[in-house]
């Protein structure tokens, strides 16, 4: 396909250089399926199956390139519930997960806990006694009500919010820190079951029945009762103790709360020899959002879901340029952050892009997208960079990402990276591609037609210093 000319008539000739540079590495992969590259191929998987994490990948996929590979230091940068740093753990791998979503951090923590830690046994006794309160009719100290959000108000049934209470008032009194680990998961796993809401992509759709004032009718299907929901989620998981001491037990992969932007430089030179991770996607998926019942059962206040939202890598319309905060983390050896931004400044397909958008801003839906892909490809770029110190010669990334679109004009993420990859010490070896690539929105299919974006997976091998 040649991009000559964009659907704006503005000039993709950078596009095309990068088309033409890279193309004889995008091959589709027939074995490459959607199931492989996302949460559905983990539905049924011991563990992974406990929360819909719907941002991770399959555990058959780590698994084949793990395989394939065979490294023997492991880092997943933006970890999710720990898919990559688990499997590598189980296979004898020296394995780091890094992940700043707390709602993914605990689902992790709660799979290794069952993994290496806690007994049939323990489980079943605590889940009886969790269970035990949920059923209790006394009403709990408002103390320990659910503690709402905005974006949270009205969430559940009034029946659902007095069994909340008195299961976050049991989980108070819980002393064992393993035990208390997974029975916070199991409730925090089956809210969006027993609430009024349903994850839908980038937004948080509301039932009918709720007391929300909402502009549509959107009826999920019967909202389960907190018990019922609690019982079957802590059924799975006793079930799941033992093939998930099989599977994953024996080591513990270390996991590391917070920002890559901010930790990957404390790690030492080349101390890995495979990164394998996706990080977000540049779609303006707002994770807070998404997760807000998660957040608000973890603790986070309004102030907190702001703040959150900011640290994230920056996919949304709503994050404000890390420049300056970058600055600061770095100093005083900035010479990563130096190699980044030069990345960023000389990357013409991105600033192709953004130049377009800002000829055609008041046509935009919210013109704050060019803010989104100003930050995330900024901030892509220093994430690239630190991998290239990270990855010891003769390594390998992995890395799923998805291709997006924003008012007719295609961003090739999948080329940017790979062009920032070989500035900082990688050959992009191969891009592989689903037969069948993600359509675009209606609202972009209506004016500018029909067009497959490409979902991927990059290779990239480090070459010698």
């Amino acid at each position: 396909m040649r991009l000559a000319v964009s659907p704006n008539g503005g000039s993709a000739r950078e596009r095309q250089a990068l088309e033409d540079r890279f193309g004889d590495r995008l091959a589709v992969n027939p074995e490459l399926t959607r199931k492989a590259v996302s949460y559905q191929g983990n539905q049924r998987v011991p563990g992974l199956r406990w929360m819909k994490y719907k941002e991770g990948f399959s555990r058959g996929l780590v698994e084949h390139i793990l395989d394939t590979y065979r490294p023997s230091a492991v880092l997943d940068p933006f970890a999710g519930i720990g898919t990559t740093p688990l499997i590598a753990a189980s296979r004898g791998m020296r394995s780091t997960g890094v992940e700043i979503m707390p709602v993914g951090v605990l689902a992790a923590t709660a799979i290794a806990e069952a993994a290496n830690g806690v007994s049939k046994h323990e489980l079943e006794s605590a889940g009886a006694n969790l269970l035990d309160a949920v059923t209790y009719r006394d009403d709990a100290p408002s103390e320990h009500a659910f503690p709402h959000v905005r974006i949270t108000e009205a969430a559940f049934p009034p029946e659902t919010e007095s069994a909340i209470a008195r299961v976050r008032e049991f989980l108070s009194t819980v002393d064992d820190d393993s035990i208390r680990t997974m029975l916070n998961f199991a409730c925090m796993s089956v809210l969006e079951a027993v609430s009024y809401t349903r994850k839908d992509g980038q937004y948080l759709r509301w039932d009918y029945r709720s007391d929300r004032a909402l502009r549509g009718r959107v009826n999920k299907g019967p909202i389960l009762p907190f018990e019922q929901a609690l019982g079957e989620r802590l059924f799975e998981m006793i079930q799941d103790l033992a093939p998930l001491k099989q599977e994953f037990g024996g080591a513990n992969p270390k996991f590391l709360t917070g920002s890559s932007l901010e930790l990957l430089r404390g790690l030492p030179d080349a101390s890995f020899d495979m990164v394998m991770t996706s990080p977000p996607y540049a779609n303006r998926y707002d994770y807070t959002r998404t997760y807000a019942l998660e957040l608000a059962w973890l603790g986070y206040d309004n102030d907190d879901f702001s703040a959150l939202r900011q640290q994230l890598l920056s996919a949304t319309v709503e994050n404000k340029s890390k420049l300056e905060w970058l600055e600061q983390t770095y100093e005083p050896d900035s010479a990563a952050l130096e190699h980044a931004v030069g990345m960023y400044d000389g990357q013409g397909a991105v600033h192709e892009v953004l130049d377009i958008l800002r000829e055609h801003i008041e046509e935009l839906g919210n013109r704050h997208v060019i803010r989104l892909i100003e930050g995330y490809f900024l901030e892509m770029s220093l994430i690239v960079a630190e991998l290239g110190r990270l990855v010891r010669p003769g390594g390998t990334v992995v890395m799923v990402n998805d291709n997006v679109q924003y008012h007719g004009e295609e961003v090739p993420v999948d080329l940017i990276l790979s062009d920032y990859a070989e500035q900082s010490g990688f050959k992009c070896t191969k891009i592989w591609t689903l037969q069948r690539g993600k359509g675009n929105s209606s609202q972009q299919m209506g004016r500018f037609g029909r067009r497959e974006l490409r979902k991927c997976v990059y290779f990239w091998e480090r070459l010698d210093d």
